[in-house]
């Protein structure tokens, strides 16, 4: 039996992974083949175990070299564009070019000019570094590659004088479909906040002279959670402890302005996200049993695995690059980004509440072992193939996190024998861990909880083919509750969820969890994770501004690198799928709907796709919009069969849309 043969694995992997005329068990062989022959033996382990698994590009990407344009890295970071037309159209370009390679982009716009400042051209005054997001928006929601819409993460300084038009830009209806922010919090700028004291926000260039603006920082943070409660948007990169606590931190070139999209790679210009994580449920003994332990010695050999791994998928990966500055930048610093997922799962088996004291424990001494285990594979090979590019062995030994990360490894029983081998060796690599948001593979490998986050749902609802028909769904559990329930000889059909809860009171969704230990397991897991941590802390929709207030600052002065929350039915749309309008739902009258007159509306914009089906190999689907952005009509051209049943069916669609039916209806 393997881990991907079920219906929910296996249609991730048809939909996602496999290549054209694959078959799923040629996935694996595939995937190992780009590793050398003394890797290649730990790859297949892993991945046929399901304990460890590179991230989706990597998936996607081995065996693509020299055939595809697709890159093997999931996300980049660009230079801050220089405050010229030139420079912010050449970010653009880039932006384009890394989208097309199926990459997601990380930037700000610290250097451009505030709004009003003076221009050399007929334009007089400049309209603001904020003006050019939807230039990067649109950039990214043209280029795509196979359907997959370009990510982009645009972040601003916290003293820029436009940070207020920043942080309403969402709230003020300028759509930015393809885009996060994130607002750079600095120390000086968060003790402000909490002694209610004024700051300054300044700008100084040769072209505008020296700008600056006296505002409120309580009045501000204020305004923040106001826009967090009511959009789910800006998140807060907190830039200081960015740049301090990292394995670089020694090394004064070495600067960091922003994260990718995911706030779990915090880098360098033209640095990307090269992922891999380790399924922490499988390093579990005894699930759900008083004898339920961590299998250390099986963490430390998978985590040693990944790292020769991600190693070398650098190498395999470096020429499939968008740009020359990313492969220089594996050539200088050789980041890789060692996560992990199912860790949720993993406390279940331990019989371990979310956010609990023990949990806490738990992930340092899992983080801790991990870590101290990348620190030792990377300076062995640093020893046998050499070190990063940049590598300096007084910078390297000057780094805070490793003096921190040596005192913490004791505290938790480790022996930093990690730390010691870098201090004596070297590393092959200037970036290691980073936890990301692993939400299709850790789904992939069996429905586990992904990065950090605590269960969303215990259970959710699904259909298949074969039901949808009949109205028929069934339950799909978290995987550590699913396998609770079989320990126990429970039908995870017959029990419902308050009753688990009743019964095995560990087992909590993300709702259970108090906020503040939310981030307390998040601050446990920053300590041991030399990069960032994707993280959303999910609010229900009843949380007020005061709560979200309480947990940026508790995040902050837990030495958190970033966060983001989202109050459930929040105005920038409700993604978690709760209803709380409390309106009455009104059944309109039979035969009284009269659709929207195509004549009606002067003009729409759309994209056509390629898709293709069992009888229409080819079949190019023109989706179009109106002005709004609504969906408003349908077309299809296709070759081959079943050319009249498609036609019927996209006319139905476009008098459906036409008619104000809810599109998942449709």
């Amino acid at each position: 039996f393997k881990w991907y043969d079920n219906e929910i694995s296996m249609g991730i992997m048809k939909k996602k992974y496999l290549h054209e005329g694959e078959k799923p068990e040629d996935f694996i062989p595939r995937v190992c083949s780009i590793f050398s022959d003394e890797v290649k033996p730990k790859a297949e382990k892993v991945l046929n175990n399901a304990d460890f698994l590179p991230a989706g590009r990597t998936l996607t990407g081995a065996g693509y070299k020299g055939t595809r344009k697709v890159s093997m890295s999931n996300c980049y970071i660009l230079p801050n564009p220089e405050d010229n037309i030139e420079s912010i159209f050449d970010t653009a370009k880039k932006i384009a070019r890394i989208s097309s390679y199926g990459g997601g982009t990380g930037l700000c716009i610290d250097n451009l000019r505030p709004k009003g400042s003076k221009v050399n051209n007929s334009a007089i005054t400049s309209t603001g570094s904020v003006s050019f997001l939807p230039l990067f928006n649109t950039t990214g929601e043209i280029i795509g590659q196979h359907g997959r819409r370009a990510a982009l993460m645009v972040a601003l300084r916290c003293d820029h004088p436009d940070i207020e038009e920043f942080l309403q830009i969402k709230k003020n209806n300028v759509k930015l479909s393809s885009m996060n922010i994130s607002i750079k919090f600095t120390d000086d700028f968060m003790r402000a906040v909490i002694n209610n004291e004024n700051v300054k926000l300044h700008f100084d260039s040769k072209q505008t002279g020296y700008i600056e603006k006296i505002i409120n920082a309580r009045d501000f943070f204020d305004d923040f959670c106001k826009t967090q409660w009511d959009m789910g948007d800006p998140g807060a990169l907190f830039i200081d402890r960015i740049n301090s606590y990292n394995l670089l931190d020694g090394y004064p070139e070495y600067h960091i302005d922003v994260t990718n999209p995911c706030s779990e790679i915090a880098a360098n210009a033209y640095n990307s996200c090269n992922l891999g994580s380790i399924n922490i449920y499988n390093m579990i003994d005894n699930k759900f049993t008083n004898e339920a332990k961590v299998n250390f010695d099986k963490l430390i050999e998978t985590a040693k695995s990944a790292v020769d791994m991600l190693d070398e998928v650098l190498d395999y990966g470096r020429d499939m690059q968008p740009l020359e500055e990313n492969k220089t930048c594996i050539d200088q610093w050789r980041y890789i980004g060692l996560g992990v997922f199912g860790l949720a799962d993993a406390f279940v088996a331990l019989r371990l509440r979310y956010g609990s004291a023990n949990a806490i424990k738990v992930t340092k001494q899992i983080m801790g072992t991990i870590l101290n285990a990348a620190l030792e594979e990377s300076s062995y090979l640093a020893t046998k193939k050499g070190t990063f590019g940049m590598y300096d062995k007084a910078k390297t030994n000057q780094s805070k996190f490793l003096k921190n990360v040596e005192k913490e490894l004791k505290a938790v029983g480790i022996e930093p024998t990690g730390v010691y081998a870098a201090y004596n060796n070297g590393l092959r690599n200037g970036g290691l861990l980073s936890v990301a948001p692993t939400g299709t593979i850790s789904l992939f490998a069996g429905t586990f909880t992904g990065g950090v986050e605590p269960m969303f749902k215990i259970a959710y609802r699904r259909t298949t083919h074969s039901t949808e028909d009949d109205k028929k769904t069934f339950l799909v559990y978290s995987r550590g509750v699913h396998d609770l329930l079989v320990h126990h000889n429970i039908d995870p059909l017959k029990i419902d969820i308050d009753e688990i809860k009743e019964k095995f009171p560990f087992v909590v969704d993300t709702y259970d969890v108090d906020p503040m230990n939310r981030v307390g397991i998040q601050a446990a897991m920053q300590t041991f994770v030399d990069n960032a941590i994707s993280s959303t802390v999910n609010l229900p929709h009843s949380a007020t501004v005061e709560d979200i207030y309480k947990i940026y600052i508790k995040a902050w002065e837990s030495h958190l690198k970033g966060i983001t929350i989202f109050r459930d039915g929040c105005a920038r749309g409700n993604i978690l799928g709760v209803d709380f309008s409390n309106k009455k739902v009104v059944t309109p009258s039979y035969n009284s709907i009269i659709p929207a007159k195509r004549r009606g509306v002067a003009r729409v914009d759309g994209s056509t796709y390629k898709q293709s089906s069992s009888c229409a190999k080819s079949m190019y689907v023109t989706v179009n919009k109106t002005k709004g952005g609504d969906i408003f009509e349908v077309f299809t051209n296709s070759s081959g069969g079943c050319q009249a049943n498609v036609s019927t069916i996209t006319r139905l669609v476009s008098l459906a849309l036409r008619s104000g039916i809810k599109v998942d209806k449709i």
